[in-house]
């Protein structure tokens, strides 16, 4: 279904219909499957017996959902507890509603919430199902063993009975060999021959049904795993208030964390689950000759011991490419960036040189590597072949002895081999397992931990913004904040000025929650702002940044990201107030134009408009702008400048930071930063006069 047939829209006072209430269970959930299906499964019961809402509820409860079923007004509904709440309305119409933030919201056909109750729908008369979800798990790494087992343990047992069954059928290979040598060959008994040829085909096809099973069993724990990982990969991305690593070192760790997530796949996690059943191929070989299975065993140890030499080799010579890549990636990006100086430059040849050096570097281990990888095969089949060389020789002396028939040889020697590789998957798992575990750990260095905090709803603000001893230091760097005081009442238009450095970024970013201070806080209206919920902040705060971000779509769909409706009087007037309305008059751009990503197929100065724009029709409380005029004509200035003002209410708070003189013209004060610490604030008039810092 595509997001045109799906309406973002709040659902209507009639509610949604079936179809789009399961695809609004289906969006809620993500990427947890199991909990979309039973909810939607639910939810189809509900519609199909509309008179049984209350025995769903028992229903529901015992199949691990609690559930609570409630008829009467929407408010009754609304003062008791639960998770999600089902509602059908006396009209007929369905309506989803999740508790979070400390109240109940309504979702649309997308799974987002998309308004709050008004008055007039708490009067509904409505039947509900409240129910209680299953509490999610807390954020794990991305390669612990905590986080994966809960996958695999939903397939363990048809994984599990699939692989004893395939295992056990790898004995009636050696069986039947042992057969065919003893008592057909020598006795021409070819009745006898035929019936076990037929009973192996039948093996055959049973054994391959098995694997198919097993193998699909399998691939859907690597796909709901996949899901989970980037679900996992995203909450803690928009979480984080700094990122340390660069984009491009980031885009590296989840392409490896990608390529490597093959481990958790049927290939090699099969490869594992069959690992439990090199101990029965020593016992029945035991059973067949035990002085065979001290051969078998001695062999096992031996080519385990060797391998894991091998392996070790391997995981320093696997750590030591990938710092050699990521050194080469990071240089490589760094001169992408700078590509235009390195080719104006007279001294270009010293990159060339630290090129070839990281080059020389990174090809020699990555030689190493490879060949060390290509010893795990030499090894296996030197192995395998010496095996079979061993068990043949030692089976002579006892067949010579009248201890051991032909046939038992043949069935030993092919069990043993079947033992052998298995430790040569063993291997083969653990080395992906370690491609795996480092990818997952670069991936993890690169992301913070999120914190579980409880948050207060706080869906809207007068504007009091009171900023308490903010202090911000970055690595290596000069305190970027020291000890800044600040109070900032509603209706205030304020200009932070100060020379490159002072700080002005990082306390617009620190006030838009985008980066955490390391002491001291800032309060809404008295209410700290890491307590308010992130998604009532967005309610009532837009933020523009200092490098405009453009995303892949049309200029419409760059702009209503915001929240904002198309054509209303607030879009009209971002339209015009950014100047992206004389680009539109002129023919330059187009609501419908397509833009590239990172808005490529613009200019700076359309970038800046077409970011302005998205900021300025956010309908919002608070107006945060880092740089509005970067990238900007003298007339698209004192277009910004003359008519921002109009597009606020008077109660509407504006903060900018600014080096440009045109845009003093619409705030009333100013605050002058200057090494991280505030040396002037006061009256525009004043501070121009007086002339701190102003450039």
């Amino acid at each position: 279904m595509t997001d045109a047939a799906i309406s973002s829209s709040p659902p209507p006072p009639s509610g949604m219909d079936r179809t789009a209430v399961l695809a609004a269970i289906d969006g809620h959930c993500g990427a947890d499957r199991a909990l979309a299906t039973r909810l939607q499964a639910l939810l189809t019961a509900l519609l199909d017996q509309p008179d049984t809402w209350s025995e769903q509820a028992r229903s529901a409860g015992v199949s691990g959902l609690p559930a609570r079923h409630k008829q009467g007004l929407l408010s009754e509904v609304l003062e008791l507890p639960g998770d999600l709440a089902i509602v059908r309305l006396s009209a007929g119409g369905l309506v989803l509603l999740r508790h979070q933030d400390q109240r109940w919201q309504a979702l649309n056909a997308l799974g987002e919430p998309s308004q709050d109750l008004s008055d007039a729908d708490r009067a509904l008369s409505v039947q509900a199902l409240l129910l209680y979800l299953p509490e999610a798990p807390a954020t794990q790494r991305f390669g612990s063993l905590a986080a994966l087992w809960p996958q695999f343990r939903r397939a363990w047992a048809e994984v599990g009975l699939a692989s004893f069954l395939v295992n056990s059928g790898q004995l009636l290979l050696p069986v039947f060999s042992m057969l065919v040598y003893d008592k057909v060959v020598n006795n021409g008994v070819f009745e006898t021959l035929w019936a076990l040829v037929i009973g192996m085909l039948i093996y055959l096809v049973t054994d391959t049904a098995l694997r198919l099973v097993r193998a699909w069993s399998m691939e859907r724990v690597s796909e709901d795993l996949a899901r989970r990982s980037d679900e996992n990969l995203w909450e803690r991305l928009v979480a984080q208030k700094d990122v340390g690593s660069g984009v491009a070192r980031f885009l590296s760790n989840y392409r490896d964390l990608s390529s490597s997530r093959d481990f958790v796949s049927s290939t090699y996690l099969l490869m594992l689950a069959d690992l439990p059943f090199l101990l029965m191929y020593l016992l029945v070989v035991a059973l067949v000759a035990w002085p065979l299975a001290i051969v078998a065993t001695l062999l096992v140890l031996l080519y385990s011991g060797i391998g894991y030499a091998v392996q070790m080799r391997n995981n320093r010579l696997g750590r030591e490419a990938e710092k050699q890549v990521t050194r080469k990636l990071s240089y490589m990006g760094e001169m992408l960036q700078a590509l235009d100086v390195v080719r104006t430059v007279p001294g270009a040849g010293s990159f060339v040189r630290h090129w070839r050096e990281l080059s020389d570097q990174s090809a020699e281990v990555e030689g190493q590597r490879r060949l060390s990888n290509g010893h795990i095969g030499i090894v296996a089949a030197g192995m395998l072949s010496f095996s079979t060389i061993a068990m043949l020789c030692a089976g002579a002396y006892l067949v010579n002895a009248k201890l051991l028939s032909v046939g038992g040889l043949i069935a030993a020697n092919l069990l043993t081999s079947r033992a052998m590789s298995l430790v040569t998957s063993l291997f083969t798992v653990v080395g992906k397992w370690k491609d795996f575990e480092r990818a997952a750990a670069r991936m993890d260095a690169s992301l913070a931990p999120v914190q579980p905090h409880e948050t207060t709803a706080r869906p809207s603000v007068h504007g009091q913004i009171a900023v308490v001893g903010l202090t911000k230091a970055y690595k290596d760097r000069p305190t970027a904040l020291d000890h800044i005081s600040l109070t900032i009442r509603p209706g205030e238009r304020i200009a932070l000025l100060g020379k490159p450095g002072a700080g002005k970024s990082t306390l617009l970013r620190c006030i838009a929650g985008l980066s955490q201070a390391d002491s001291g806080q800032i309060l809404f209206d008295g209410l700290a702002l890491d307590d308010i919920a992130p998604a009532d902040r967005a309610r009532w705060l837009a933020w523009k940044a200092q490098d405009p971000a453009i995303f892949a779509g049309t200029l419409e769909s760059n702009i209503l990201v915001a929240g904002s409706a198309a054509h209303t009087q607030r879009f009209v007037q971002a339209l015009a107030v950014s100047g992206l309305d004389e680009e539109l008059q002129k023919g330059r751009m187009s609501l419908g134009m397509q833009l590239s990503p990172h808005g490529s197929n613009l200019s700076g100065g359309q970038r800046q408009k077409v970011a302005l724009a998205r900021a300025l029709a956010q309908p919002c409380r608070i107006l945060l702008l880092d740089e509005p005029t970067l990238g900007l004509d003298p007339d698209g200035e004192r277009l910004l400048a003359t008519h921002i003002n109009r597009l606020l209410a008077p109660e509407d708070v504006l903060i900018m930071t600014t080096h440009s003189a045109t845009m003093l013209a619409a705030v009333q004060r100013v605050v002058v930063l200057d090494g991280g610490r505030i040396i002037a604030d006061g009256p525009r008039e004043k501070i121009v006069q007086t002339g701190p810092g102003a450039g």
